[in-house]
């Protein structure tokens, strides 16, 4: 899958969490927001539901510009009895966000052979859609092709002090890790919907790479930002509480639309 440069969560969330979910950030660039649906599958024939009937779906929006992207993940490490399974479908801009589809037309025009009410029915039965988040990026380095994408979820008290650690500290830190190897990137998104007391997190981040062993992060931190000791860098993590962390591993992504390619 060719690289986009993106900006994703993501997921959730990304996730949000592969390339083709994360777009760099400028001072005049439309914001990215990643809507991540939570699945529970129920039948062994899941995947191949989305890969072979939805995928294809969603790439002919990517073509129509209504959809920047849209992703499959496995719940790798993490609590599998509610999701188990997650799909990010990203948008750039409001106008992709508010976009609508018929969803029949749709699959019509992709699958003119095949029946659209026996496929709604056996999605039905292979998955349940649990819960969806939208969430917005907020910053990331470039990102590279990568396998996995572990998934931290934050609760922030003072959500301005808590980005600029992230963008100002945090983030060059990250930089050095890509720039050293051990990592193809990482990215940090806002929860847009639900929000409330009963929500336990309003941020996350995302670290992308194509292994899970464990990566010097004291020595990029510090490399990364020289004026500044390892204690008072520990003591910056007080800006937020990491609620949970996940890995999921990637299964699927649309490619760029092929005027991009």
């Amino acid at each position: 899958m060719k690289n986009r440069n993106t900006l994703a969560a993501i997921v959730a969330v990304t996730a949000i969490a592969c390339s083709s979910v994360v777009v760099a950030q400028g001072q005049d660039a439309p914001p990215l927001y990643a809507a991540v649906e939570c699945m529970k599958s129920t039948s062994p024939g899941y995947t191949s539901l989305e890969t072979d009937v939805w995928q294809p779906m969603h790439q002919e929006l990517v073509e129509q510009g209504k959809q920047y992207s849209w992703s499959l993940y496995w719940v790798l490490y993490g609590d599998r009895s509610t999701c188990d399974y997650y799909v990010v479908t990203t948008y750039l801009g409001d106008e992709q966000l508010n976009s609508h589809s018929d969803t029949q037309k749709l699959f019509e025009k992709v699958h003119p052979k095949k029946n659209f009410a026996a496929a709604m029915d056996k999605t039905w039965q292979a998955r349940e859609l649990v819960a969806t988040e939208l969430w917005t990026g907020v910053d990331n380095t470039a990102i590279a092709e990568h396998r996995y994408a572990v998934v931290n979820k934050m609760m922030a008290r003072d959500p301005d002090a808590y980005e600029r650690m992230e963008t100002q500290v945090f983030k060059p830190g990250h930089q050095a890790l890509v720039d050293g190897g051990h990592r193809e990137g990482w990215a940090m998104y806002s929860l847009v919907s639900p929000l409330g007391s009963l929500i336990p997190y309003n941020y996350s981040t995302v670290d992308f790479s194509n292994q899970l062993s464990p990566v010097p992060m004291a020595r990029a931190m510090m490399s990364a930002n020289p004026g500044r000791d390892l204690e008072k860098l520990q003591q910056l993590l007080d800006l937020r509480e990491q609620v949970s962390s996940e890995t999921w591993l990637h299964i699927t992504s649309t490619e760029a639309p092929q005027n991009e390619q």
